[in-house]
């Protein structure tokens, strides 16, 4: 393991060879809003930089981090430990297709209901048949649709969002009809989008769950 700067404020501990965060995740963390009554589910939470750059900047109630790679779960519990939130933010090792919302209650014990009031996701962007695979197992999963897609991500914004609450998406600006055509059949409806500063290609989206 070794250590990355994030915003030259705090060190997070990252996979030295797997997966790494860049700079979308940082970017949906800053375009990602949440009120200090409010509670989070990031989706494909990494080791946990979305959340915890969200709250360094404004706390919420409590969140909890979703993410199917072991060792990237281990490691955003670590870097929630590190900086005191473990009694906030709490992570959970799992597939979130198949959580229920009974699933995600139990495993973040501050919650005062089964729904949230904000859900983030920065998932794979890639089709699973487009482009190269990486080597890297972790590093293919995180970025083809391998084990995730997009309809898998905005159904479960759907299932886990409280009515009239806020979606926040990183995705690619060359599937930008796709995503705005699923949130539709999802009755999420677009109040925002912003191309992600300095980075090619990267969309940030945000809608709310129609009530």
């Amino acid at each position: 393991m070794n250590e990355a700067r994030c915003l030259d404020t705090f060190s997070l501990s990252q996979p030295r060879y797997g997966y790494r965060f860049s700079a979308d995740a940082v970017a949906l963390a800053d375009f990602a809003r949440a009120g200090p009554l409010e509670t989070v589910l990031d989706l494909c939470s990494g080791c946990g930089v979305v959340p915890i750059l969200m709250w360094q900047r404004c706390p919420f109630r409590n969140g909890l981090g979703v993410e199917l790679d072991p060792e990237l779960a281990m490691l955003a519990r670590r870097n929630v430990k590190q900086f005191g939130l473990d009694g906030r933010i709490h992570i959970a090792q799992g597939d979130v297709k198949s959580l229920s919302t009974d699933d995600l209650r139990g495993l973040s014990p501050g919650l005062s209901s089964e729904l949230f009031d904000v859900l983030t996701a920065n998932p794979p962007y890639w089709p699973a048949e487009q482009g190269r695979l990486n080597p890297n197992l972790q590093k293919a999963v995180a970025r083809h649709e391998m084990t995730l897609t997009r309809r898998d991500v905005l159904s479960s914004a759907r299932r886990f969002l409280k009515p009239g609450c806020r979606f926040f998406l990183s995705h690619l600006d060359s599937r930008k009809s796709e995503i705005l055509s699923g949130l539709e059949r999802e009755n999420l409806v677009v109040q925002r989008t912003q191309q992600v500063p300095k980075l090619l290609g990267r969309m940030l989206f945000e809608a709310r769950l129609d009530a």
